[in-house]
């Protein structure tokens, strides 16, 4: 009996961690055009917020990637292009 209940108890425990170490859904990687969309909408924020020029890069990263994180999509490493 008691090997029983040691059973049921360690079948318990091991698929709480089994079920626990589910992988993450893949990131896909965000369409060109909506990445453009936010490097206007992040510029449009840097003015409001009075962003130095030489902080101007590190600042649009950020915001491009803080909204692409919210959209599940894959940060970016380098801005894109203006067009």
């Amino acid at each position: 009996m008691k090997k029983t209940i040691l059973a049921i108890a360690l079948l318990a425990l091991t698929s709480g961690i089994a079920h626990s170490e589910e992988a993450e859904p893949a990131l896909m990687d965000a369409p060109s055009d909506y990445v453009s969309s936010l490097l206007s909408q992040c510029k449009e924020y840097a003015i409001e917020d009075e962003i130095a020029e030489a902080d101007m890069k590190t600042y649009l990263l950020n915001c491009i990637n803080d909204e692409l994180k919210e959209g599940d999509y894959k940060a970016i490493k380098v801005l894109p292009k203006d067009e």
